[in-house]
């Protein structure tokens, strides 16, 4: 990551925006489980978030839980 937070956040948003797009477009792919979770995008923004970039994107595909790392110590690993 080169920290570019604008850049990042920027990216980050488009990310999601078009995976709202694309799961939304039409009866069949609104009704699909598959599109509920936008799986990389908050991966990416938890690593960025990890590594001192402030996220700045709000989103229903980006919950606050998933980047404060609220889930940490919910699982044996």
């Amino acid at each position: 990551m080169r920290n570019d937070a604008a850049g990042f956040n920027e990216a980050l948003d488009d990310a999601l925006r078009w995976h709202k797009k694309y799961w939304t477009a039409n009866e069949d792919r609104t009704q699909n489980v598959e599109g509920v979770v936008a799986i990389v995008p908050p991966a990416v923004a938890c690593l960025a978030k990890a590594n001192g970039i402030p996220i700045e994107v709000e989103s229903e595909y980006l919950p606050d839980a998933l980047l404060d790392f609220a889930w940490r110590g919910e699982f044996d690993a």
